[in-house]
């Protein structure tokens, strides 16, 4: 316990300094202009379109100036931006940012539920420093202060009683509300049917009220409403904010050579989340069969849900980085299992077996090479962007893999580390 202690206090430290010395809450520079200009009684939208268009038609942006954020989020966010506004920022900055490290420790809560009893003794050493890796890779990610964090954090947690009782009422109820300021998030609603039982009814309802919500609100706020797709467009054409996930690639790669996106982008994300979708609810049947599995598919169904969210972005990695961590973990035992049988195959005499910690440390040296490899690539590239879903996409195949290949009538490897 000591060491953990040590561990976390070290790993705090290291984050307040990057706070201090480098960027940080940049998302929250537009939540908070949002909140004054609610209070002021005026839109949260106009300021920032006029401010990010303004970047875009001047020359300033050449000499070093930073491109300004915008608050972009529906319309039905404006009740709780005017409650908000009654607070000062004094108050309102330290409250978030508890709020923020609260949400990333509840994240941090559902990874470790989902790995077993002898993964835990390990993985519990590894937890302070998954803040500097969000999706396995080096990046200040949890400094930006997105309200994703929180939103996850609140979701995952309320999802750990819905794997393991089936019961998931709170889960619906977190995704509705997160819904409400990214209606994307809606795509969490395949979780249940992955993993839970009988849940069609519920998540096609939760889905239908969350479209609902959306739906009304041009009723409601018919100006406010178009002023929020105005921020939404700009978002897209002036900031190119495509994510990383297969159609935010594509976006990104249209704009680079100056073609339009619309509709290819819509288009390549429909055949994206048909084509996962018909993956998962395959393997969701093949682990039907075989109770064995169910611990190494639960990380999978949450990284593939995680990944059918149409504009998957950089707050998107932080709840990933512990299923990617025990994906990649299981698979790589089941991989060194899979070469062990196959060399004892082919030995025409059994010869003396090498000793145990010695081929314990085969798959942690491949896993830290490939770590170390990823990372790398990363630097050098000097983006994240076009490194992370090569990343996600690898280790997802990897756990597909582990899933199809693993015997049905033997557990999974013993997820042991010397």
């Amino acid at each position: 316990m000591r060491w953990i202690v040590l561990l976390w206090i070290v790993a705090a430290i290291s984050v307040a300094g990057m706070a201090i010395t480098g960027p940080a809450g940049d998302d929250i520079t537009p939540y908070w202009k949002a909140i004054q200009a609610v209070g002021q009684g005026s839109d949260p939208y106009t300021g920032g379109i006029a401010a990010l268009k303004a970047y875009h038609h001047l020359s300033s942006h050449a000499v070093g100036t930073h491109e300004p954020l915008i608050f972009w989020y529906a319309p039905l966010t404006m009740p709780v931006l005017r409650v908000l506004s009654w607070f000062p920022g004094w108050l309102l900055g330290p409250l978030y940012w508890c709020a923020l490290a609260a949400g990333f420790l509840l994240q941090l809560r559902a990874g470790y539920a989902i790995a077993s009893e002898k993964e835990r003794r390990w993985l519990i050493y590894l937890l302070p420093f998954v803040v500097f890796f969000p999706g396995l890779l080096g990046d200040a990610t949890m400094l930006c202060g997105n309200v994703a964090d929180i939103l996850y954090g609140l979701i995952l947690v309320a999802a750990i009683s819905g794997w393991k009782r089936n019961k998931w009422f709170w889960f619906y109820v977190t995704v509705l509300a997160a819904s409400v300021c990214k209606a994307p998030m809606l795509t969490l609603l395949a979780f249940p049917l992955l993993v839970g039982r009988k849940q069609w009814l519920s998540a096609s309802m939760t889905g239908a009220a969350g479209c609902l919500v959306f739906a009304v609100q041009p009723l409601l706020w018919p100006t406010l409403f178009h002023e929020f797709l105005e921020a939404v467009q700009v978002q897209f054409d002036l900031r190119h904010d495509f994510g990383f996930g297969p159609a935010g690639v594509l976006g990104r790669v249209l704009w680079h050579f100056k073609k339009p996106y619309f509709p290819a982008t819509t288009i390549a994300y429909v055949i994206w989340a048909v084509a996962l979708g018909i993956l998962l609810l395959a393997l969701r049947r093949h682990v039907d069969h075989n109770p064995h599995l169910r611990e190494m598919w639960i990380p999978v169904a949450l990284v593939g849900t995680i990944l059918m969210n149409p504009r998957v972005a950089f707050h998107d990695t932080p709840p990933l980085t512990v299923p990617l961590l025990l994906i990649g973990w299981r698979a790589l035992l089941l991989g060194q299992k899979r070469l062990a049988a196959w060399q004892a195959n082919r030995a025409a005499a059994p010869s003396q077996a090498p000793r145990r910690n010695r081929e314990k440390l085969k798959p942690i040296l491949v896993g830290l090479g490939c770590f170390a490899a990823c990372n790398l690539i990363n630097i050098l590239l000097g983006d994240w962007v076009p490194m992370e879903l090569p990343v996600l996409l690898l280790v997802l195949s990897a756990g597909v893999w582990a899933l199809l290949s693993a015997k049905a009538d033997s557990p999974i490897p013993s997820p042991e580390m010397p």
